[in-house]
């Protein structure tokens, strides 16, 4: 008997740095515990506003309207304020924004190479362009210092992630 995987071939490796964009074809890839190395290490997603309570949470129970002597009841206490939790920023598709196919990644030639030997120059960065952008985003694959965290959804997923900040986001 034959072994089936006898017949099977790669043809092509692409990667996606930033996940729905486009992708970088590639002659070999590193893998890691998590896959392809660079590969969807990136997102772009839109934030989300914190979750309303509903009217049941913000109800306060009233007392008793019995008191002794006949007098009112003392107004109920105003409701706690309790802050809403954080709702995770939600990555954004090629399913709702086929215009990402667009966006052009590069990522330097040495990090790509079969060769490499894993230490980053310094100003090793991704470089991000796409159609009216006026200049190129450089975004570094090693940043100086470590990024704040924000909650993040893939479909069913949630989890923390780097925030690459302002520059980056507009």
């Amino acid at each position: 008997p034959r072994d089936a995987m006898s017949d099977v071939r790669v043809s092509g490796l692409t990667i996606y740095p930033v996940k729905s964009c486009a992708g970088i074809d590639v002659d070999a890839v590193t893998v890691t515990e998590t896959g392809f190395m660079y590969d969807r290490a990136w997102m772009l997603v839109e934030s989300r506003k914190p979750k309303a309570r509903s009217e049941e949470e913000a109800r306060v129970p009233s007392e008793s309207a019995e008191t002794d002597g006949g007098t009112p009841p003392a107004p109920p206490p105003p409701p706690k304020k309790r802050r809403a939790k954080p709702r995770a920023s939600v990555f954004v598709t090629q399913r709702t924004e086929p215009k990402l196919a667009l966006v052009r990644v590069k990522l330097p030639s040495e990090v790509l190479s079969p060769s490499w030997d894993g230490i980053l120059p310094p100003d090793a960065a991704m470089t991000i362009t796409a159609p009216g952008m006026p200049t190129a985003l450089e975004v570094p694959l090693a940043p100086a210092s470590p990024l704040p965290r924000c909650k993040v959804g893939v479909w069913e997923w949630e989890g923390l992630a780097g925030d690459e900040g302002s520059e980056v986001n507009h």
